[in-house]
């Protein structure tokens, strides 16, 4: 005596069954083997097979359970329990919770609903009578549960775009008829059918005016009752260009009049329409950030960089590879993917993956950069809330420029990444600042710098830390950057001012001389550019020497400087007059030693 109840009928509306005993498990046979093999399913045994068959004809998942199994040879659709477990067929326990749909015999879960069986009560090649399913469940929990557990099947896949609540009966009774044909099987009784609330069809109503606004032609309306009709929409009035259709319920993908439109315009055919433009309502503009972003592109560019794309999810455990710890972060309510459950706090980690898939593809010279948002948690108000930050983080490894047959190899290092920083900034942010960063994780402590302008931090470049490193296994040293947009954005950008090609000679001088080495060569550029000396074109540090003939804790220098006039060729006297100016600030601020 065979018994269904459905304890929650809106996550299962409709639950059918039918016993079979006298059965045989076996191998199916050919005919069925090569059909299900021509649509990339693996033959299992008859009864899994006639089941799986049928799904692919029909369009409706079934599923068979080992009759004597069951407890008190009882079905019993419900909630999971606190606490519940099961053993699915694919040899894995899974946690349940009470959102998730079970279908249990007396005592305990033997299957998810719409998912899979459990390992309990599968169908075994001792099997003898079968208890055969066939039922319409709930879109958002099939889909919900689906994800939770990372769990999908054909059943599920399904499920969760809409089956039919008409169909349950007729791909149960197709089954059992190939049951009874290829297994010898006999009904133990009647089909069992458990409908509690049953669905009405819905109704949508049609106007031929909608017809014409959305397709943008005429359509006759005997056309439009002949097409829907035939595609099974059953008119339930219509008159003087208004119709009103019940939509079949395998049409799960109907729910709007303008759905309705969609199938006249496919059936009257896409080429008869002609294509035309709808009027323009409104004149489109750039964001005010637009220009800014387009100078740091060019930039970027012209260092031979690429625009990166990546996800902003990522998840704790995969950032903590970067960070060597796990950093707050802000979680997802419904995350896609059990490696994206949070968003980027950085750029950078999702810039490192992308090099690490370069390399493993024999791209060994990269450079990439990627604008986009971080989100960092924040206080607010109403309690916790999330802090949007615009940034450009970029990265590079490998030479640094291609190698040809009289010219040595440069590969990437620190100062050619400091000076694309200082590149990029110079026409927003005046002077761009470089101060030794300890304090950055992921950054080579010695080979980092802080980028700041007026003790305002702008971000930060330098090259991978060890620790980092080894985690990726990266054979090459690797620099990376984050520049924090937002002060860029709030910086106007000035119009280019044009110069004409200089038509008198530079005259070159090169100054060398003993410093302390803790002073930072960035003091000594910033200290002669403030002289604001008006035919100083360019200050150049062309030799760094450290050597035991030097006095302990010095260094020394020798720095060229450029000048040149628009004007007229510069004598040696005034040259004279601009090196005296350099040689007393040097030596009242940084007490240099000049040297012959």
């Amino acid at each position: 005596d065979s018994s269904v109840t459905i304890e929650d009928s809106e996550l299962c509306p409709r639950y059918a069954a039918r016993v079979i005993t006298g059965i045989k498990v076996d191998e199916s046979p050919d005919w069925l083997k090569s059909r299900l093999e021509s649509v990339g399913q693996r033959p299992i045994n008859n009864i899994v097979d006639i089941t799986n068959f049928v799904m692919f004809d029909i369009g409706h998942p079934l599923h068979a359970f080992d009759y004597e199994k069951l407890s008190e040879n009882r079905i019993v659709v419900r909630r999971a329990r606190p606490g519940e477990t099961l053993v699915t067929l694919d040899g894995l326990k899974r946690e349940l919770d009470p959102a998730m749909l079970l279908i249990c015999d007396a005592k305990e879960p033997v299957a998810l609903a719409g998912i899979m069986g459990g390992e309990d009560s599968e169908v075994s090649p001792n099997t003898q009578s079968i208890l055969l399913e066939s039922a319409y469940f709930d879109i958002g929990t099939v889909r919900k549960t689906a994800k939770e557990l990372g769990l999908r099947t054909e059943a599920s896949f399904r499920f969760e775009r809409g089956a039919d609540p008409e169909l349950p009966v007729r791909a149960l009774n197709r089954a059992c008829r190939l049951i009874q044909e290829v297994t010898g099987g006999i009904f133990a009784g009647p089909v069992i059918d458990q409908y509690p609330n049953v669905k009405n069809r819905d109704t949508i109503e049609l106007h031929s005016e909608r017809i014409r606004q959305i397709m943008g032609v005429s359509v006759d309306n005997k056309f439009v009752e002949d097409t829907l009709t035939r595609l099974e929409f059953n008119a339930l009035e219509f008159g003087n260009g208004r119709w009103k259709f019940e939509v079949p319920n395998f049409r799960v993908d109907v729910t709007l009049e303008d759905d309705l439109v969609e199938e006249v315009a496919r059936h009257y055919g896409y080429n008869r329409i002609e294509a035309t433009y709808p009027p323009a309502t409104n004149i489109g503009s750039f964001l005010i950030t637009d220009q800014h972003e387009r100078s740091l592109i060019q930039t970027l560019q012209r260092f031979g960089f690429l625009e990166a794309m990546n996800y902003a999810f990522t998840s704790p455990t995969s950032e903590r590879t970067f960070w060597g710890e796990i950093l707050p972060m802000v979680p997802l309510v419904n995350p896609l993917t059990e490696v994206g459950t949070h968003l980027r706090i950085s750029l950078l980690p999702g810039l490192i993956e992308t090099l690490r898939h370069n390399l493993h593809h024999g791209n060994k010279d990269v450079r990439l950069f990627e604008f986009g948002k971080v989100f960092l948690p924040a206080e607010s108000e109403k309690g916790n809330g999330i802090q949007e930050s615009s940034r450009l983080g970029f990265l590079a490894t490998g030479q640094f420029y291609e190698p040809f047959w009289n010219v040595s190899q440069d590969s990437f290092h620190f100062h050619h990444v400091k000076g694309i920083v200082q590149e990029l900034l110079a026409p927003f942010v005046c002077p761009v600042e470089f101060e030794t960063e300890p304090e950055t994780d992921f950054l080579h402590p010695g080979m980092a710098a802080r980028v700041s302008n007026h003790g305002k931090v702008l971000g930060t470049v330098g090259q991978l830390h060890p620790r980092v490193h080894q985690a990726y296994k990266f054979l090459q040293p690797v620099f990376v950057g984050e520049v924090l947009l937002e002060p860029v954005y709030k910086t106007p950008i000035s119009e280019p001012i044009y110069q004409s090609l200089g038509r008198f000679p530079s005259v070159k001088r090169d100054l060398s001389f003993v410093i302390d080495k803790q002073v930072k060569y960035d003091k000594i550029d910033s200290a002669l550019k403030d002289l604001e000396l008006p035919d100083l074109q360019s200050i150049q540090l062309v030799d760094l020497y450290q050597g035991p003939t030097l006095p302990k804790g010095k260094v020394s220098l020798a720095v060229r400087l450029t000048f040149v006039s628009p004007e007229k060729t510069l004598t040696q006297e005034e040259v004279n007059r601009y090196m005296e100016q350099v040689f007393s600030v040097l030596t009242s601020k940084f007490s240099v030693q000049v040297r012959s």
